[in-house]
């Protein structure tokens, strides 16, 4: 009888040894078909958010400048490339007019200090006392207009951007084919970029927001400007507006007319921000999509972009923070691939 039982079990403990054989060794089929792969944990992020914008840098102030009335050029004082500052003496007319005006002007305030203690003594009429304090009047008047008319200063610092004349020429005050000015001065410190901005910005730029520029004649120097000036009304036509920046200039390096790539910071933001190499494209499409894990599962998500910034791109919807995302070994991987997480978060 105890044969018998032998010879019965026997088959039986084969068996069940071998069912056991086989779940191992699926098991261990199943742990090398893992794909390895490095994750992070996505987090939100504090961004700075920033407009591109290009333009032409202009002068702060510009002025031709030439006589109120045709006359002679006597003296030119600068040439194209002068640095003046403000009340520099700049160019001088024919003061032949000045000064017969001067003469007439002295003879005038003599009379006038002459009689004004007559009028007071009451020594002569009211009448004959307005007469000579109405010509003082008049003659300083004409002598300071000439005198303003023949001796022009610079009304503010700046440099000789151009000289139109030379000395003993006529100058017409309304020339035909002639000059417009006789110079032209142009403020170079500071300096202004106008630039015109997309209206989803309007509410998000302000007076005294921070630029970062770049110049091409300096590839190895960066500047700063602000928002000096902002036009209150949007372009109909072009769905813009338009704004100024301030762009300090001490040591005069930059020019009116140079070509300038401006970044105007426009407020700090919390986004949700993750490695731009954990972004894959869908091949001939604008579909974008990453791999986040759940139980040690790739999961497959579709994905939208915002603004890129360095290393990390803006994930605008399909991902959320606490999300465990796949960065490294993501092109091996298919949906609900089974993973080995080498490295990162787990």
């Amino acid at each position: 009888m105890l044969k018998k039982i032998l010879i019965i079990t026997l088959p039986l403990i084969l068996l069940i040894i071998s069912s056991c054989s086989n779940d191992e060794g699926e098991a261990s089929n199943n742990a090398d078909t893992a794909v390895p792969v490095v994750v992070s944990t996505v987090k939100d992020t504090i961004i700075t958010r920033s407009i591109d914008l290009v333009g032409t840098l202009a002068p702060w102030k510009e002025a031709n400048l030439g006589a109120q009335t045709t006359g002679r050029i006597e003296k030119i004082f600068v040439e194209e490339g002068s640095e003046v500052k403000e009340g520099d003496l700049l160019f001088q007319m024919d003061d032949t007019q000045l000064a017969q005006a001067k003469i007439q002007y002295e003879v005038a305030k003599d009379d006038f200090n002459r009689m004004k203690p007559l009028n007071e003594q009451g020594s002569i009429s009211k009448q004959e006392f307005d007469k000579v304090k109405a010509a003082y009047e008049n003659a300083e008047y004409s002598y300071k207009l000439l005198l303003t008319n023949t001796q022009f200063k610079a009304p503010f610092s700046g440099v000789i951007t151009s000289k139109k004349m030379n000395d003993g020429e006529v100058f017409m005050l309304a020339p035909t084919g002639g000059a417009s000015a006789i110079v032209t001065l142009m403020q170079i410190n500071p300096l202004k970029l106008e630039v015109s901005i997309s209206e989803q910005y309007f509410k998000n730029v302000k007076l005294g927001q921070k630029t970062k520029l770049e110049a091409d004649a300096y590839p190895d120097m960066n500047f700063e400007g602000t928002v000096s000036k902002i036009n209150p009304t949007i372009n109909k036509d072009t769905r813009t507006f338009d704004v100024e920046i301030k762009v300090p200039n001490a040591k005069n390096v930059l020019r009116p007319g140079m070509y300038i790539r401006a970044r105007l910071f426009i407020g700090n933001e919390k986004i949700t921000a993750v490695p731009r190499s954990a972004i894959l494209r869908m091949a001939a499409s604008n579909v974008f999509y990453a791999f986040v894990i759940e139980n040690n599962t790739a999961k497959r998500v579709t994905v939208t972009k915002g603004e890129e910034y360095d290393e990390i791109v803006e994930i605008k919807s399909g991902l959320n923070a606490g999300n465990v995302l796949v960065t490294t070994g993501q092109g091996n991987l298919k949906d609900d691939s089974r993973v080995k997480i080498t490295e990162g978060a787990r």
